[in-house]
């Protein structure tokens, strides 16, 4: 079961301007630093902080996987924050990512990446944002929130910031006043685990990620609440930087399409489809037309 404790840390300048926020402190041990290496050989991968380090593990296996299927060395970097994962990208020490659909569709629509595939969740475990409480929580509806603590994921999260601050607003309800506190977990799983821990009193996360644990885990049903779920969008895809050559691309999506499904399984990911950046370019467009455009 997801329990940790959390250590609460101020955050004087907060991670968005328009919200008051607390950070959570981290909930697992850090990733390690890796050393890209000078000679340029090895194709870097960068993973945005969508779960927490630990529970990323999935996804350096599926990299060393595709390290053997292209004969040549993969290095994973994660991060804590999307932005960060973003610049390792437009900076160039990265080659491809795994993004959220939101924070892809800022690096596409900023013309430094370009989504090439789309992992392709199974029907248990839908992309859209979700909105949880506790189950032995008196809550039935948002205004039972209110005055309460609200997590979001980060700035740049769609299900798990950009949706959430839609329904609100579409609801008049500005979370700023609305909720006595709000935090950035900066994963979805933190998230899930800051709510069973007690430290907010609903958070917004991926259908991927809770539906996923619930599957894995059934009783986590009895616990939490299912308040709110927005449509479905785009699932979150694998991008590259935009000059990368296209012989590489074709290989890395010929290695992606043909992954083991027991690499993809633990990811409740059924399969790598081909995609291009129209769809996550449009997310972005979006979310750029609202008030809280500028995380």
């Amino acid at each position: 079961m997801l329990r940790i404790a959390v250590l609460f840390l101020l955050v004087l300048a907060g991670c968005s301007p328009q919200l008051p926020s607390v950070r959570l402190g981290e909930l697992d041990p850090t990733v390690p630093e890796v050393r890209v290496p000078d000679s340029g050989e090895a194709l870097v991968v960068a993973v945005a902080g969508m779960l927490s380090p630990r529970a990323s593990e999935p996804y350096r296996r599926l990299a060393a996987a595709l390290a053997e299927k292209l004969g040549r060395d993969v290095v994973v970097l994660q991060r804590r924050t999307y932005a960060d994962v973003l610049e390792l990208l437009r900076e160039g020490t990265a080659q491809v990512g795994f993004l959220c659909t939101l924070a892809a569709g800022k690096g596409v629509s900023e013309g430094y990446l370009r989504a090439v595939a789309a992992g392709v969740p199974y029907e248990y475990a839908p992309y859209r944002s979700v909105i949880l409480t506790r189950a032995d929580m008196q809550v039935r509806g948002l205004e039972d929130l209110a005055n309460r603590r609200f997590a979001f994921v980060d700035p740049l999260s769609n299900t798990g910031f950009a949706w959430p601050q839609r329904y609100f607003r579409n609801r008049g309800v500005d979370a700023r006043t609305f909720f006595s506190q709000t935090v950035f977990t900066y994963s979805h799983d933190r998230s899930i685990r800051a709510l069973l821990d007690g430290f907010v009193d609903a958070a917004a996360v991926d259908g991927i990620v809770y539906f996923g644990l619930l599957k894995d885990d059934p009783g986590l049903g009895r616990e939490l609440r299912v308040l709110w779920e927005s449509p479905e969008d785009p699932p979150p895809p694998l991008v590259v930087r935009s000059g990368l050559p296209e012989a590489q691309v074709s290989r890395l999506l010929a290695a992606l399409t043909s992954l083991d499904k027991s690499l993809l399984g633990p990811l409740h990911i059924a399969r790598f489809t081909p995609t291009d950046s129209a769809p996550y370019r449009r997310i972005w467009a979006q979310f750029l037309e609202e008030p809280h455009a500028a995380p």
